[in-house]
């Protein structure tokens, strides 16, 4: 009988299998990293992943290449990810948008937030409604007035149909029983132009482009949607403030993802570095600036169960607000 030889040289196969693999993952990175952003050069993400970049390029002396793959609300480069090899050399700056809501209610979303391993966020950044400087309304309260009395005759800008943007002023709507009209952007460039030149009434754009604008008043703004006042001007109030939006909590989270089924320890070699990159105090600066607060220090887990929360808290909203942007 020659099975006990057998076994063994199975045996012996199935360990050096895993010695391989185990050795892969410790001298890992061995090439390249891509770095996908899913959004168009010069937008509020770009920088925020450049950073990231150049960074971990440095703290795992292998070139991160970052590239922008752009396209259908973040969709085309979550779609890269999720179908890339589980190796760690293809990683996914996501936001709030594309990684939890657009799969919610996008066909074109070839992907779910469990697709993803999550190696750690980022930051938060701020949304602000803004309004045009001749509107004659002071806050949120006097928004919902105006368009109580002409219901349908105010208009609000976004950035894209679908956006986290899109269901915050849909969610407004649905717990004030009011008729705003959407007017979706390819980007909030020209909504905010437009805010400000009275083509639109109000928009709801990312707080930290638009402080400029507010404080030359070429822009009012009436509300942040956060739960609580925002850190990059805490003098303009929360929607939560307003009677009837007391449960009104909306921020754009970043983070750094990997395709489901990265090995262990590449996905813990990604969130040390990631957990060092944003202690240090330049990087905490130098987001600042952009507007981003960064996260504080937390495990791989606690960042999965976040994610895994706030969609549960979107899928909530959508079905509340009976959000449809197709529609």
């Amino acid at each position: 009988m020659q099975f006990p030889a057998i076994a063994k040289l199975l045996t012996l196969a199935a360990l050096a299998a895993g010695s391989a693999f185990a050795h892969a993952d410790s001298a890992y990175p061995e090439r390249p990293i891509r770095m996908i952003i899913p959004y168009a050069p010069g937008g509020s993400l770009d920088p925020i992943g450049r950073v990231l970049g150049e960074e971990l390029a440095r703290r795992l002396k292998q070139p991160v290449v970052v590239e922008n793959v752009a396209g259908a609300n973040g969709m085309l480069g979550g779609n890269r990810v999720a179908k890339a090899a589980p190796d760690g050399y293809t990683l996914l700056i996501g936001i709030t948008s594309n990684v939890s809501l657009a799969p919610l209610v996008t066909p074109e979303a070839q992907y779910q937030a469990s697709d993803f391993d999550a190696i750690g966020m980022v930051g938060t950044s701020g949304l602000v409604l803004v309004a045009r400087p001749d509107l004659p309304a002071a806050d949120m309260a006097g928004v919902l007035a105006l368009a109580r009395q002409k219901p349908g005759g105010l208009s609000y800008g976004i950035p894209g149909s679908g956006s986290l943007y899109h269901l915050a002023m849909e969610a407004i709507k649905s717990d004030t029983q009011t008729n705003i009209v959407a007017v979706p952007y390819r980007g909030a460039g020209q909504a905010s132009i437009d805010v400000m030149g009275g083509q639109i009434d109000v928009a709801l754009l990312g707080l930290p482009a638009m402080l400029p604008h507010i404080a030359s008043q070429k822009m009012k703004a009436l509300a942040v949607m956060s739960k609580q006042r925002d850190v990059g001007d805490k003098s303009i109030p929360s929607a939560s403030e307003t009677a009837g939006l007391e449960g009104i909590d909306y921020t754009i989270w970043t983070g750094v993802f990997a395709p489901k089924g990265t090995p262990e320890p590449v996905r813990q070699r990604l969130h040390e570095e990631l957990q060092a990159i944003l202690r240090q105090p330049e990087v905490i600066e130098n987001y600042r600036k952009m507007g981003v607060e960064v996260a504080p220090a937390q495990t791989m887990a606690e960042f999965a169960a976040f994610i895994a929360s706030q969609t549960d808290k979107l899928k909530s909203d959508i079905a509340r607000t009976k959000f449809n942007p197709g529609s």
